[in-house]
């Protein structure tokens, strides 16, 4: 070991209880010290997002640790290079065990796990998704150049999958020799698991790191498994750096999924990361609309009302009551009306029968720990305009009132007033994470 290595081992000693483990694993390891002179040190790094995080958190630091492991505080400079080869030593221990490296992918085959009903043109675009629907038709595209890794996240059954998979689809249009593999997190585990057991794991690593697209589902469930953690990081990394596209899903912000590691965290950020919400009215009616043209079947639009006015939850819900109405339908010969509707389809529509204006109003006032009488009043303090204001968009949401018909309900305010209240919120939801989890849960204590 030459005195930089040494210089710079030491440094990461001494930096590690101050900007933790993972960060040093993560951005500082991977460094070399290529030059040193008493008034400057340089290091180099492998990528620009390892030279941005090191300025931006660990420049004056790394200075500070040089100098007290030397004399005087030098400058530091980074510089991006291609880094030396590593030791066997130095690799983790899967891959050091490896002999010898993955051969590429002559198998053939043609990517089954996308399925081709999912495509963007069967994808109802609406205000909850747009942002998400326009990043995902860039990353078609133009993959592995813009938005790289694409980090979609939202609830259950609102469109993540198919959207991912109108990805593979787009791809694969444009370049049928393209390499497109769509996988849920837990299939990529078992799979992982297996190999390790099979003794299978250059196999493994031959698949998913030879892709040009790779679509994984469900990110979340990666908590918690380690082991896994550390083969997807490596895998991540390896067609990030070959400029392959990565396409992640999850049900929430990728900080908020606990027991993740924080080097998994970091990379998740380093493209886009776009939300689905659930769909506003317009939108579950154009569900149904497009729903009902693919099945062949004319659906009378007092129906369609009904349905997009009392199945709010997801788009899953909503297709899977048209699907089991037509079907009802066609099983008793009957005609699809408002009274058919609520019978065939009053289990799923039990639980929202008792919701009310006073019923909102009352768990927002709980939520946010406000009184009622707040919610209704004029104080323009923000801590009762912000409660305020989510009240009147989920009574425009899930009642689907009008804005004077909130007014009312609101103690008399101005439909004006309501009118700017709701687009507020509307406005600022697909930027602000907080807004969206409180609204979330508020809808969650309703239901």
């Amino acid at each position: 070991m030459d005195d930089t290595d040494k210089l710079w081992k030491d440094i990461l000693r001494h930096l590690e209880p101050v900007v933790g483990r993972p960060n040093v694993v993560t951005w500082l390891k991977p460094a070399r010290i290529v030059g040193r002179s008493a008034k400057k040190l340089t290091i180099s790094v492998p990528n620009h997002y390892a030279k941005s995080w090191i300025e931006r958190h660990a420049a004056s630091k790394i200075a500070g640790a040089a100098g007290k492991l030397g004399s005087g505080k030098p400058a530091l400079e980074v510089v991006v290079l291609k880094p030396p080869p590593i030791s066997a030593s130095e690799l983790p221990i899967l891959q050091a065990q490896e002999e010898p490296p993955p051969k590429p992918d002559k198998s053939g085959e043609k990517n089954p796990s996308v399925n081709k009903k999912y495509t963007f043109d069967t994808f109802i675009v609406g205000n909850n998704n747009r942002l998400a629907f326009a990043a995902a038709q860039v990353v078609s595209e133009k993959p592995g150049e813009t938005y790289n890794p694409l980090f979609v996240y939202g609830g259950v059954g609102l469109g993540k999958t198919h959207l991912m998979q109108a990805i593979g689809n787009a791809v694969l249009k444009s370049d049928p020799k393209k390499k497109v593999i769509y996988t849920s997190c837990e299939t990529f585990t078992s799979e992982f698991i297996g190999a390790l057991q099979n003794k299978t794991i250059n196999d493994f690593k031959n698949k998913y790191r030879s892709v040009d697209v790779l679509l994984v589902d469900d990110i979340q469930f990666l908590a918690n498994k380690e082991g896994t953690q550390e083969e997807f990081f490596h895998t991540f990394n390896i067609l990030h750096q070959a400029n392959r596209q990565i396409v992640i899903t999850a049900d929430r912000l990728p900080k908020e999924i606990s027991d993740l590691e924080e080097r998994l965290i970091s990379r998740f950020g380093w493209g886009m990361i776009a939300d689905i919400q659930p769909p506003n009215y317009e939108t579950r009616a154009a569900i149904l609309q497009a729903k009902a043209k693919q099945m062949a079947t004319e659906v009378p639009s007092e129906v369609i009302d009904y349905i997009a006015k009392t199945i709010t939850a997801n788009v899953r819900e909503l297709e899977g009551s048209l699907t089991k109405l037509i079907a009802a339908r066609q099983v008793e010969g009957a005609v699809l009306t408002i009274d058919f509707t609520k019978r065939i389809l009053r289990d799923l529509m039990a639980p929202q029968t008792h919701l009310s204006a006073k019923e909102i109003i009352r768990q927002v006032a709980k939520f946010f720990d406000v009184e009622v009488s707040d919610i209704l009043g004029k104080k323009r303090l923000r801590d009762l305009v912000y409660p305020r204001q989510v009240a009147m968009y989920l009574m425009r949401e899930l009642l689907h009132l009008s804005y004077p018909q909130i007014g009312q309900e609101l103690g008399g305010k101005d439909h004006t007033t309501i009118m700017h209240g709701v687009q507020k919120i509307e406005k600022s939801l697909p930027q602000d994470p907080h807004l969206e989890q409180d609204i979330r849960q508020v809808i969650g204590n309703l239901t």
